[in-house]
């Protein structure tokens, strides 16, 4: 028998408190600010290959990266490198940083696969930069 294909919740935060969520939306133009992404495997079998790419706007500017798995940013968007395994119940959290640069409503698209998801997982955080 089989076992069962891990389910997925995965959530994008913008800065993050982890006993409670606190949110800093609008942001000023010229301020430096933390996306927190989430994954959690609720299902009762490991996914592997767990990758995450992070688009960004021309509104804003790459600060840095880092979390499970190491990041790096080129052409618009933040790779982070892929996390071998992620067992049942457990989470993986990355950070992207980044500068308000120009007024907007934003969004920053993050985008997760594996090798035991069939599509891609997308998610996208509304945020307002204002001057």
């Amino acid at each position: 028998m089989q076992a069962p294909a891990p389910r997925w919740l995965f959530r994008a935060f913008l800065r993050c408190c982890w006993k409670w969520w606190t949110f800093s939306d609008p942001i000023l133009v010229g301020d430096v600010e933390t996306y927190v992404i989430t994954v959690t495997n609720q299902g009762s079998a490991a996914d592997t290959n767990i990758k995450i790419v992070v688009e960004l706007e021309e509104t804003m500017e790459f600060v840095s990266a880092g979390g499970a798995t190491p990041g790096s940013a080129a052409a618009g968007k933040v790779t982070f490198t892929a996390l071998p395994s992620l067992a049942p119940d457990a989470q993986a959290k990355w950070e992207v940083k980044v500068k308000a640069v120009k007024t907007g409503d934003v969004r920053l698209k993050t985008t997760m696969t594996s090798d035991q998801l069939t599509r891609p997982v997308e998610e996208t955080e509304a945020t307002n930069f204002y001057q």
